[in-house]
């Protein structure tokens, strides 16, 4: 079953989100220690399974804090290590406040959030020392659910984990196979099955606290954000005269690409929706989970690399 057939709900939830500091140039937390228990070799492979999808089409882990374990979505599009909600850092007994900082979501608001250090988490055998845990604002993520029906979300994870914290290591993200692994190198995914002669590898742009890649459409390049959170494809475009939830689910305000190259190989064709996006750094585009569901995703980020192939069903 493909995305455009789950989403009877009608529902939209994108996380955009960064530091009030975002149009400098990018710099990680560098007081987490990432670390995978059983990994004494270095040619390695090991899987995550993701769980399920959420109502947003995210892909879903488990997450274990002080041995409790929590459903979080995969979310790419979110510039940090961990996110929960309030009451469940409530919960956790040993953290330590470390700053509060401003936030800013699609809609051009600014949410204060705290951040908190903790001992550990764990994610199947990967284990992360000293992770960054943010604050998750309950605003902040319903200002971020676009509802054709008007009715908010009845169901929704109890956290989100960013791409920084898997920044140490290969991140292969398999949608269809319900498969997160981290890897040495495209040998060792050659050797696991995987077609890695049938692989797009393009430059990885993380200089702006994204994860971003250049593509190249009928009209022109187009610099494009990667985001498990968001559950479509849009494109940055102000439209007057409606508001930004009238203008998301309106049929005739979409972009319709014939093709869609990376690096002259052509992914399309591309649907858009021209959405509005309010925050302190420019996006032209989010590729979100209507394209990501149906492809292979290969991050390589120490050589700042990005890797695309259509999954077949290895």
């Amino acid at each position: 079953m493909n995305l455009s057939d789950k989403m009877s709900t009608s529902l939209f939830f994108i996380f955009l989100i960064v530091f009030c500091s975002c149009s400098l140039p990018h710099k990680r937390e560098t007081d987490s220690i990432t670390e995978i228990s059983q990994l004494k070799r270095p040619v390695f492979f090991l899987s995550v399974p993701f769980t399920k999808l959420s109502s947003i089409q995210a892909p879903c882990l488990d997450v274990a804090i002080e041995g409790k374990t929590y459903s979080m979505e995969l979310d790419l599009g979110f510039r940090g290590a961990v996110s929960i909600e309030k009451e469940f850092i409530d919960q956790i007994l040993k953290k330590t406040l470390i700053r509060t900082t401003p936030m800013y979501g699609i809609r051009g608001k600014e949410y204060l959030m705290n951040f908190y250090q903790i001992p550990k988490i764990q994610i199947g055998s990967l284990h992360v020392i000293q992770p960054i845990l943010q604050e998750e604002s309950l605003e902040f993520l319903k200002d971020s659910t676009f509802n054709s029906n008007g009715k908010e979300s009845l169901s929704r994870e109890l956290g989100r984990v960013g791409w920084e914290l898997f920044y140490n290591f290969n991140l292969l993200i398999d949608v269809k196979n319900s498969e997160m692994a981290f890897c040495d190198s495209l040998d060792t995914l050659k050797k696991r099955g995987y077609l890695v002669e049938t692989f797009t590898k393009c430059p990885l742009h993380l200089e702006r606290g994204l994860v971003e890649f250049e593509t190249e459409t009928p009209e022109g390049k187009l610099l494009c954000m990667l985001d498990t959170g968001s559950t479509f494809n849009m494109f940055n475009s102000e439209t007057e005269g409606k508001s930004i939830d009238q203008i998301f689910w309106d049929p005739e305000n979409r972009l319709n690409y014939d093709f869609f190259k990376i690096e002259g190989n052509d992914f399309g064709p591309i649907v858009f929706r021209r959405v509005p996006i309010h925050i302190p750094i420019r996006i032209e585009a989010v590729i979100g989970m209507e394209f990501i569901e149906d492809h292979l995703i290969f991050i390589d980020f120490a050589n700042k690399l990005i890797y695309f192939a259509k999954n077949t069903d290895n």
